[in-house]
């Protein structure tokens, strides 16, 4: 890991020229290269500290740069089950990275039904992400998502699994 590139990172991440700037941000990051070890190290340290205003900071990163270094971060802070934290943007970044070693994380997610998700977008996001990932156990859990009660998981799911041939 380059130190001096992880620095550069976090000190951009930190930059306040990007309040306000989402767009100056996100080309900011897209310029970056081979900071993913240094995305990985961020989320992990940030998760540990519970700083979830800089973890939200490294998610950026890891949506523009995916890697499936950062699975294991994610998943743990989605087990947390925390309203502290977007899980909804977790589950993006999850969806983008498409690792096969999420798909346990994501089914635990699915069927997590947290107060503040009335129409259960966090579950539809979850049959997003667990379509990227497309193994045989993403799809065993999208066809028992399909049978749900939850209208918008069922119907999500469902329209995954035409989609896939499944």
């Amino acid at each position: 890991m380059n130190r001096g590139r992880c620095l550069e990172l976090e000190q951009g991440l930190r930059d306040p020229r990007w309040v306000g700037d989402l767009e100056g941000l996100m080309t900011w990051l897209d310029g970056l290269i081979g900071v993913e070890d240094c995305i990985a190290a961020g989320l992990r340290r940030a998760s540990v500290a519970r700083d979830w205003l800089t973890f939200e900071r490294y998610l950026l990163a890891a949506y523009r740069h995916p890697s499936r270094a950062f699975t294991g971060a994610l998943c743990d802070v989605l087990r947390q089950r925390s309203g502290e934290v977007n899980n909804e943007d977790i589950v993006d970044v999850l969806a983008e990275i498409a690792d096969p070693a999420a798909v346990g994380c994501l089914e635990e997610t699915l069927w997590w039904q947290p107060h503040w998700d009335e129409y259960r977008q966090l579950a539809v996001k979850c049959i997003w992400a667990l379509a990227a990932v497309g193994t045989p156990e993403a799809m065993r859990v999208l066809r028992e998502a399909a049978t749900c009660e939850a209208a918008p998981v069922r119907e999500a799911a469902a329209r995954k699994l035409g989609l896939a041939g499944a």
